[in-house]
């Protein structure tokens, strides 16, 4: 059995809207204190940091390209990386409305970032796939928010 579906980065709007926030908030301390040189170059330093997050989500969220999820007997092919089912700690879906997976593997705290996807279409197709094949593999599924790197 090999079921195949088109997948996509999760949207990051949360992330870039906390970046323009926290840009926004430091610009103004670098115009206000640029007399003060350990104030001003550390809030230049969160700029830039700022910044370099931003145009990073952006990117991920806008400009990568769909991929393909790969359910077969016992792995899964995700973003060319195959996961075999003993390795999967548990599978994780956020969101109701376009939901967001995450699959946590073993000596992990957070879902690595090729391991985070959403469905482009058929979601509720995929989502039903992916939990029959996690029951066949017993693998836990559940209904949980998850963090993954930017």
């Amino acid at each position: 059995m090999e079921i195949k579906y088109s997948v996509k980065n999760p949207s990051r709007i949360g992330t870039i809207i906390g970046m323009i926030a926290i840009i926004s908030s430091q610009s103004v301390l670098v115009f206000r204190l640029w007399d003060q040189s350990g104030v001003f170059y550390a809030s230049l330093t969160v700029v830039l940091l700022g910044l370099v997050l931003l145009l990073l989500a952006l990117y991920r969220t806008f400009f990568k390209k769909l991929t393909e999820l790969c359910l077969s007997n016992e792995q899964i092919i995700l973003n060319g990386h195959i996961v075999d089912s003993k390795d999967i700690k548990v599978i994780m879906i956020r969101g109701y409305f376009k939901p967001v997976i995450g699959i946590l593997p073993y000596r992990r705290k957070i879902v690595p970032l090729d391991m985070a996807f959403r469905y482009s279409k058929d979601e509720d197709k995929g989502i039903s796939d992916l939990k029959s094949w996690a029951k066949m593999n017993n693998v836990k599924m559940v209904n949980k928010s998850f963090q993954t790197w930017i």
